[in-house]
């Protein structure tokens, strides 16, 4: 992570310990909607460096786990509630992957994943409706009932089509842009909870 001198929420990050300033995106949104709780299972998609995933072993406690993914390598957190796989979710047998490693549902599945962007705007934001819809595919497969997600999207004419599909599954879904979110970009969050019941 580069840290910008004049970013308060980079030198805050700095300050506290944390790997990247996107982790008061995910403390923001744990304040207002109360998403992980203790002993819960997490699972962080797109999770390098691993900011969201120090957040989230803050609030599961010593009983519960957060596994992070990412394409890049994530260092280790040191925590024993923590588990970091190398892995591309967009792969076939990346529910399997995770079920070989004795993870088969989470109370919790967070995306904060985004696509390499290419600086065309509708190609960029195809990319992201794509890995949104990635991300959301896997939640409603692993998730518990009751449970939460958190999904990043970058504002198009899909994200729509996404919300009404979350509200299918969810009893309350909200689009939030928190307050860590660069100013001027189309980054906002699903915040979906009270899963319906799982497809599996």
């Amino acid at each position: 992570m580069v840290y910008i001198p004049h970013d308060k929420f980079a030198r805050k990050a700095r300050q506290e310990g944390y790997r990247a300033r996107s982790a008061y995106k995910l403390l923001d949104l744990q304040r207002k909607f109360g998403l992980i709780k203790r002993r819960d299972r997490v699972l962080d998609l797109g999770a390098a460096p691993g900011s969201w995933m120090q957040v989230a072993a803050q609030f599961v406690g010593d009983k519960g786990k957060v596994v992070g993914i990412d394409l890049a390598p994530i260092q280790p957190l040191g925590s024993a509630n923590a588990a970091a796989f190398q892995k591309d979710i967009g792969e076939e047998d990346f529910i399997g992957f995770l079920e070989k490693q004795g993870f088969k549902a989470f109370d919790v599945v967070l995306s904060d994943v985004a696509p390499n962007t290419t600086g065309i705007k509708e190609r960029d934001q195809a990319l992201s409706h794509e890995l949104s819809s990635r991300a959301f595919e896997i939640a409603i497969r692993l998730l518990n009932k009751y449970g939460a997600m958190v999904v990043k999207v970058f504002e198009g004419p899909d994200t729509p089509e996404l919300i009404k599909e979350a509200e299918r599954h969810f009893s309350s879904v909200k689009l939030i842009k928190p307050e860590a979110s660069t100013k001027g970009s189309k980054e906002f969050y699903i915040v979906a909870q009270g899963f319906k019941g799982p497809d599996r």
